[in-house]
C-alpha cells in the first residue's frame, strides 16, 4: 500500500511538472513573484546555480555601466550592484512592478540604492540612451517574452549596449519558460550578435554575445 502511495505521489508530481512546463511554452508569462521569490532564494537551488554562474561570462564589471532585464526579487542585480562598485552603475528593469519594489527593498536594506537604477517597463522598449550599458544581463527571462518578439527583445538590449559591450544570458532547466542552448544560439543571430563564449554544466549554460550589425 506504502509503494502504490509513493508512486501515486510521483505520478502526481510528474503530472504537475509537466503540466508547468507546457503552460510555461504556450503562454509564456513573467513568473509571478511569489513563485520567484521562493525558486531564486531557495538554498537547494542556491547551491547548484547561483550568482556565479549566472555572472561567469560577464567579466569584471568594476567601474562599468550594468543593466539586468528581468530583475525578478533582485537576487543577481544585488550581486551586479556590489561588483560594479562606487564608479559603476547598476541598474535593473521588470515588467512587473512589485518586482522592482521588492528589488528597490533589497538593494536598501544592502546600502547599494545609491550605484543603482530601477525602472518598470517592458523589455521591448527599455528607458535608456543608445549605447549606454557596457553589459546586459538576462536570467532565465527571455522565455518569459512571447515568441514572435524574443528577437525584438535581443535587438533592444543591443540597441542599449555600447561598442565591445556584452549581453550575457543564463538558462537553466528545469524552468518552466527554458530556451534550449541550439535555439538561443539562433535567436542571437537573427537578432545580429555574434557568439563569444558558451560556458556549460547539466541542466544550464551561460552564452555571452557581441553585436555584429
Amino acid at each position: 500500500m506504502k509503494r502504490q502511495w509513493g508512486w501515486g505521489v510521483l505520478g502526481a508530481l510528474g503530472l504537475g511538472f509537466v503540466a508547468v512546463r507546457l503552460n510555461g511554452k504556450l503562454r509564456p508569462k513573467p513568473m509571478p513573484v511569489n513563485i520567484e521569490r521562493f525558486f531564486l532564494t531557495n538554498p537547494l537551488r542556491v547551491s547548484y546555480f547561483g550568482y556565479r554562474d549566472a555572472l561567469r561570462l560577464a567579466g569584471d564589471l568594476k567601474g562599468l555601466r550594468v543593466l539586468e532585464v528581468g530583475v525578478g526579487v533582485g537576487v543577481i542585480l544585488e550581486e551586479i550592484a556590489k561588483r560594479v562598485g562606487d564608479s559603476g552603475q547598476a541598474f535593473g528593469v521588470d515588467v512587473q512592478s512589485d518586482a522592482v519594489a521588492i528589488t528597490e527593498q533589497r538593494l536598501s536594506q544592502g546600502g547599494l540604492m545609491s550605484r543603482t537604477g530601477l525602472a518598470t517597463a517592458n523589455a521591448l522598449e527599455m528607458p535608456w540612451t543608445d549605447q549606454s550599458m557596457n553589459r546586459v544581463i538576462m536570467v532565465a527571462m527571455l522565455g518569459e517574452i512571447p515568441s514572435a518578439h524574443r528577437v525584438e527583445a535581443l535587438k533592444e538590449a543591443g540597441r542599449v549596449l555600447n561598442e565591445g559591450g556584452k549581453l550575457v544570458i543564463t538558462e537553466f532547466w528545469p524552468d518552466p519558460h527554458y530556451i534550449p542552448l541550439s535555439r538561443m544560439v539562433g535567436l542571437l543571430r537573427e537578432a545580429g550578435f555574434g557568439i563569444v563564449d558558451i560556458h556549460q554544466k547539466p541542466l544550464l549554460y551561460s552564452i555571452s554575445a557581441k553585436r555584429e550589425r
